[in-house]
């Protein structure tokens, strides 16, 4: 008999457990992440025309989540993206050849809706679409040479999936993967390139939660 109250006991504590850290309405999170992404880019191609092209970057972001339901959050999230080349002459370059430095810097905002599934009393999923803004553009650099591209601008439709893992009463850790398909388009003197390109990223970091019903 001792040992069944015991055991019916832990029962009891872990029930008052369960859903002690998960999300519910009328509660927001705030999160600080770095991600992975993609800048689309345009270079001169012959006399007259601009061609793309694509690198990755580095995407710091800040994300901000509202539960509208027990099930459903409204998120939105922005942040920069940044990459960095620095490419040295070999042993076929001319004497004093110079490095080459290319240099990305690029900005994003993006808004959606999430289904969210409590799973257990510390981890969520969360799983949707969005709308993402994009725009950026590169720095070229060859000892005293410099050229500075135009701005691309891309809009998507950017679909993800993700979860978070609770540490504490109002903190944790999340992470997602994404993936976006959009229009680019880019002008420069005069030439004009647009396309559409697909990409995939991923992101994660801390997440603090606040407020209640």
């Amino acid at each position: 008999m001792k040992t069944l109250r015991i055991a019916l006991a832990v029962v009891a504590m872990l029930s008052m457990a369960t859903g002690a850290f998960a999300l519910t309405k009328g509660q927001s999170t705030f999160s600080i992440q770095i991600g992975t992404g993609t800048a689309d880019l345009v270079a001169p191609a012959g006399p007259g025309y601009i061609t793309a092209f694509a690198l990755s970057e580095l995407e710091p972001r800040l994300e901000f989540t509202k539960m509208i339901k027990d099930d459903y959050a409204f998120n939105l999230s922005a942040g920069i993206g940044t990459y960095s080349e620095t490419d040295k002459p070999g042993d076929a370059a001319s004497p004093g050849d110079p490095d080459q430095k290319t240099t990305v810097s690029s900005f994003f905002v993006r808004v959606g809706g999430d289904r969210v599934v409590n799973v257990g009393d510390r981890t969520t999923l969360y799983f949707g679409p969005g709308l993402e803004y994009w725009s950026g553009k590169y720095k070229y650099e060859a000892g005293t040479f410099e050229e500075e591209s135009e701005s691309t601008m891309r809009i998507s439709l950017a679909g993800r999936i993700g979860g978070t893992m609770m540490l504490g009463q109002s903190w944790g850790f999340t992470a997602n993967a994404s993936h976006r398909i959009g229009i680019a388009s880019a002008e420069w003197d005069g030439a004009k390139a647009n396309w559409t390109p697909s990409s995939s990223g991923a992101s994660g970091g801390l997440l603090f939660v606040f407020g209640g019903n």
